[in-house]
């Protein structure tokens, strides 16, 4: 299927299949009949002997599947130019690549938190198009767009001089300027970033996540060539280093948001051609998407936070430890970005089937969801334990490194299943709109075991990453447990349970 295809099921009327009139058709389809129709998924009258495709999910599996794999491969490609990048910087030197490195995780404290609050443009739509109000998902669509505007002017004007937070936490001299410059000359893009991230989530939430993609990857590859150019000064451009890096990267976020916003605009317009009825204000769209996507954006951030501060403990150990870290994190990223996508892809049909208050709908999601990504992140720590130590070896010829390395990815093997159960539950609840009980288990859960893993057994006990690698065994397995319990037994079923 075709994204036009895909995103033509989403905003278009259904292709409608005749059933067989029932008991109650002929006489009683009356104007009082006319006025209690349900709607199709951009809120038109259906007429009275016709289904929409969406009142009933045909093969969650399917769906999951066709949903989540352009997520995953957009995650995958956000990797791959990642290291690309890495590439492009590390030519100039390790000051200034250990001064792009830092600049990017203080930006990304930064963007955890819009990421997440975006969350709730997914959600509501999902919604939305699941009890038959579709045209209310572009009212949460620009609403995510302004709330993510205007964190992006803040998070603008707060990275124009990082040098005194860079001084604060202690930073090498030597990476300082590196660091200030790049994430001046990025952040020129933020507002795009954050506007761009309820674009992406508004366009999951109908079902065409392939546009998303093919957006991204297409971005990727132009800023892969920009920033090279902008680096080295080729091409005829000048040649301004990391500022070039980050300049081609805010250039490419400004291009994916016209891109995007062209297609929004249009889509709008063909729906607003049909519908009927009163949209949504944009006033209470805001405090719809805030309201859902506020808790997840706290819950993002602080464990954005706490991965940090694990990552800090670390480097104070030795470089060796960090290093071997650093390897093990970019490897099993193989692993959880897929199982992240099921878990994108499970929030947006769980979030359909409740809309249309199909309980037994949602939890065949989550159960199908949970094969999927169970089943491939099994493979992957399979993969991990037996060949953890070639694995370590490609990536490093030192032998303490890839010694360490090695070790980190047998523990990877054992919380592969327990994380699959975390990451897919965590989501499904998001789309059941269970997300302050989300929030407040993962941002607990994390805080309790990984940095404190890191400290007690990595930095006291003397394992070193070891040691902070185990707390990622005992967050997976509470995060999952928690999370069954909650989805299975929660108080939020009571809210969708036919009366």
């Amino acid at each position: 299927m075709t994204t036009e295809e895909t995103l033509e099921e989403a905003l278009e009327p259904r292709r409608k299949r005749e059933v067989a009139p029932g008991p109650r058709s002929g006489a009683d389809d009356t104007t009082d009949g006319e006025a209690r129709r349900p709607v199709d998924p951009v809120g038109r009258p259906k007429a009275p002997n016709q289904v929409s495709d969406l009142d009933v999910m045909k093969d969650p599996l399917r769906e999951l599947v066709q949903l989540a794999w352009p997520i995953a491969a957009a995650m995958l490609g956000e990797t791959a130019i990642g290291l690309v990048d890495t590439k492009l910087v590390g030519g100039l030197g390790a000051s200034a690549l250990g001064g792009v490195g830092i600049a990017t995780t203080i930006m990304f404290l930064f963007y955890s938190l819009v990421f997440g609050l975006m969350r709730g443009v997914k959600v509501r739509t999902a919604h939305a198009i699941g009890e038959g109000r579709g045209d209310d998902g572009f009212a949460y669509a620009k609403a995510g767009m302004l709330i993510g505007g205007v964190l992006g002017v803040v998070v603008l004007f707060a990275c124009r001089n990082v040098e005194p937070a860079l001084a604060f936490l202690g930073a090498e001299a030597s990476i300082v300027p590196f660091a200030r410059d790049f994430a001046a000359a990025i952040t020129l893009g933020a507002p795009a970033t954050c506007a761009l991230a309820a674009l992406i989530q508004h366009r999951q939430a109908i079902g065409d996540s392939r546009t998303p993609m093919v957006v991204g990857i297409t971005g990727n590859i132009f800023n892969a060539t920009f920033a090279y150019g902008l680096i080295y000064g080729r091409f005829g451009l000048p040649a301004l280093g990391v500022r070039g890096g980050g300049y081609a990267t805010a250039t490419t976020e400004m291009l994916e948001l016209a891109v995007m916003v062209a297609l929004l605009v249009r889509d709008e317009r063909r729906m607003r051609a049909k519908a009927t009825g009163p949209s949504m204000t944009l006033r209470k769209a805001i405090t719809d998407v805030a309201e859902l996507g506020i808790p997840t954006g706290l819950q993002f951030g602080a464990e954005m936070l706490a991965f940090s501060t694990f990552t800090a403990l670390l480097s104070g150990i030795g470089k060796e430890e960090i290093a071997s870290h650093q390897i093990a994190l970019n490897v099993i990223r193989v692993s959880f970005l897929p199982g992240i996508a099921v878990s994108e892809a499970a929030s947006v049909l769980v979030g359909r089937a409740l809309g249309q208050k199909r309980l037994g709908e949602a939890d065949s999601v989550a159960k199908r969801a949970l094969l999927i990504a169970v089943g491939f992140m099994a493979v992957c720590g399979v993969a991990f334990a037996f060949f953890g130590g070639f694995i370590a070896e490609f990536f490093s010829s030192d032998p303490t490194v890839a010694s360490i390395t090695r070790r980190l990815l047998f523990v990877a093997a054992f919380f592969q299943v327990l994380d699959a159960v975390n990451i897919v539950l965590r989501g499904s609840l998001r789309g059941a709109k269970d997300v302050r009980a989300v929030a407040i288990i993962g941002i607990a859960v994390v805080w309790t075991c990984v940095p404190t893993s890191a400290y007690l057994f990595g930095k006291l006990a003397g394992l070193g990453a070891l040691g902070g690698w185990l707390g990622f065994i005992a967050e997976t397995t509470f995060s999952a447990a928690f999370f069954w319990r909650r989805w299975s037994r929660g108080s939020w079923r009571a809210n969708y349970v036919t009366r």
